[in-house]
């Protein structure tokens, strides 16, 4: 492999000092990068229990394989913790410029141990780290830390080379769901980890480099990166265009209709407020201001945007993407273009994951609107359809005010505190997206949350299209395509460009060109099984069951989105045996021995047995 990368750099916030270690190349071999070897250190360092607001939790940074050295579409960078939100295994991931400088600077992840005293902030440049106080940054928007921080650095040769990744207020005051934000708008959005960095007293992180990412083959890489070109031109041409037109905004003409879209905190599959949203060109002109780009990427999907009017609503920033149009939008009940933007915006501004809020929100107006809360409760008429409710709320969650004390805790905790779980409407306490798993033969979807290990997400596993709804194959794709994106995420890819397992064998022409390593296409779904059982087990161990892989009752039941009933319990009896795992969940021995898992077998015993009590009870 290419001696350029492989380097890990462990930042100690208590004692303010910093190493630099290199990456075992077996361990390389493997987990890859990114996802796999970030989990493998969560995994073997800290403990499952901790507290995930405590010092002894660890945050990784870790870019993909793949990052940084000019395969398109593969920007990719992970963060990776125990999650505040859930109490599993955290690992959002983002695109943008963050993952490629870690490359460039030397590093293949960033381990940051520890709490600071006081507020700070980490630069990085090349071999130079610095901690440095950030007393002038706390309290400060995600936008407004970012325009200091860059304004700071006197020679703008590097100013134009550092990335940054930051948290806004509501990091700062721990919100379960609080993001972590990159680049003037990416976002590592879900599991809560903007409160890691919080808990740290860590305000941003600051990334330059200068260094090349090696290439191991380098003849082969430029005649593949010319085959793709020529790609792009012909086979490719409609869908880049496409893409650079609309980004994820055209994903409402083919959710709404075919009823796969969350609306009324998934009470319904399809809205009737998004009916003009079905043509993204009606979008595009009301909010487009211009197209970005990830690092190396031919297709601009990022979209920056832009509201003039009404006033209350005027603003400007990244998105909204399609899961903030829904969650903020239909699934509150609201079909106003400006004040769903608007929503958008304050999140990226405050440090909070759109989805997340839009699932809490959604989740307290069924429980005023059925009576399990009332004005006094919430401070408003929280009816479905209540912009301005939605935006106000949004700002107290960030600070903590008022209801968005109570708010800031997630769904969960909120319907359980107001003693109505079932309007909840997530997995192991994370909302879910925009996708809704009572959709016409969509029930693999459902599967697909319950079983995730970081609880209800769009981004860990390939969402269903028409050719993937069969459903005697839907447990098998499950499986398949869990193990496919947990080995890309660890190369780096983007799932927009890699979206099936039948793009694996493009994948593997990469790591062969560029870090040298040579998968065969089971080798390669073998990486992903390791990471996602490693996964597993962490979870096992921090107190989940499988009575965690479950669903809202009534996706389940079948009331709500017009009586479809999602089958879970036989989907997940397939799911475990196709797994090799037991009946409980837990990988069996014989599967450990097969992917190179050790774990010892007194912690193994101990927790087949207290899981069977848990489940069994």
């Amino acid at each position: 492999m290419p001696e350029t990368v492989g380097q890990i750099l462990r930042i100690d916030l208590s004692s303010g000092s910093s190493k630099v270690e290199p990456l075992n190349h077996s361990t390389v071999r493997d987990f890859i990068g990114g996802r796999g070897l970030a989990t493998k250190i969560l995994f073997d360092e800290v403990d499952a229990k901790v507290d995930p607001l405590g010092r002894e939790n660890k945050l990784i940074f870790a870019s993909g394989v793949l990052t940084g050295t000019g395969v398109p579409s593969t920007s990719r960078f992970m963060v990776v913790a125990k999650s505040p939100l859930t109490g599993s295994i955290g690992c959002p991931n983002a695109g943008g410029y963050f993952g490629p400088r870690m490359k460039f600077a030397g590093y293949d992840l960033l381990v940051i141990e520890g709490r600071a005293a006081e507020p700070v902030y980490v630069s990085i440049r090349d071999d130079e780290v610095k901690i440095r106080s950030a007393h002038h940054l706390w309290g400060k928007t995600t936008s407004m830390t970012e325009s200091r921080i860059r304004a700071g650095i006197k020679d703008k040769k590097v100013e134009k080379r550092t990335s940054i990744v930051t948290i806004g207020p509501a990091g700062e005051n721990l919100v379960t769901f609080a993001c972590v934000m990159s680049d003037g708008g990416r976002t590592a959005g879900r599991s809560g980890l903007g409160a890691i960095m919080g808990s740290k007293n860590l305000k941003a992180i600051t990334v330059s480099g200068t260094k090349k990412v090696e290439i191991a083959d380098d003849a082969g890489f430029k005649e593949a990166m010319a085959e793709f070109r020529k790609e792009l031109k012909e086979s490719r041409k409609k869908t880049v265009e496409r893409r650079n037109a609309y980004g994820t905004w055209d994903l409402i003409s083919r959710a709404n209709p075919m009823k796969l879209m969350a609306s009324v905190n998934f009470q319904e599959s399809s809205f009737e407020g998004f009916k003009e949203l079905e043509e993204p060109e009606n979008i595009r002109r009301r909010l487009f201001v211009e197209s970005q780009s990830c690092f190396a990427c031919p297709y601009a999907c990022s979209k920056i945007s832009n509201v003039l009017q009404p006033p209350e609503y005027q603003g400007k920033g990244k998105g909204p993407e399609y899961e903030s149009l829904v969650l903020l939008g239909s699934n509150c009940g609201i079909s106003d273009l400006a004040a769903i933007a608007k929503a958008n915006y304050l999140c990226n501004e405050l440090g909070i994951d759109t989805i997340t809020a839009g699932a809490t929100i959604s989740c307290a107006m069924e429980l005023y609107e059925k009576g399990y809360l009332s004005e006094r409760d919430t401070g408003h008429q929280l009816h479905f359809g209540n912009a301005k409710a939605l935006i106000d709320l949004i700002e107290k969650i960030a600070f903590r005010q008022a209801f968005g004390n109570v708010l800031a805790q997630g769904g969960d905790q909120l319907a359980k505190t107001y003693g109505h779980p079932e309007c909840f409407m997530g997995v192991k306490g994370q909302g879910m997206p925009a996708w809704h798993p009572q959709g016409p033969d969509n029930e693999v979807l459902g599967l697909q949350y319950a079983t995730s290990n970081h609880g209800a997400c769009h981004t860990k596993c390939v969402m269903p299209t028409q050719g993937r709804m069969v459903k005697e194959k839907g447990v098998v794709w499950t499986v398949e395509d869990q193990d496919y994106v947990a080995a890309a995420d660890s190369s780096g890819c983007c799932w927009v460009e890699y979206a099936r397992p039948s793009e694996h064998n493009r994948v593997l022409v990469w790591l062969r060109l560029v870090p040298g390593l040579d998968y065969s296409s089971e080798q390669f779904l073998q990486v992903g099984e390791r990471i996602w059982n490693l996964e597993r087990l962490f979870n096992l161990k921090a107190g989940l069951t499988a009575k965690d892989d479950t669903l809202p009752a009534r996706m389940i039941e079948g009331s709500g989105a017009k009586g479809s009933t999602v089958p879970l319990a036989a989907m997940l009896a397939e799911y475990y045996k196709l797994r090799g795992w037991d009946r409980h969940g837990i990988p069996t021995d014989e599967k450990l021995v097969q992917l190179g898992i050790n774990l010892p077998k007194e912690e193994l015993s101990a927790l087949r047995g207290k899981n069977v009590l848990l489940h069994e009870a």
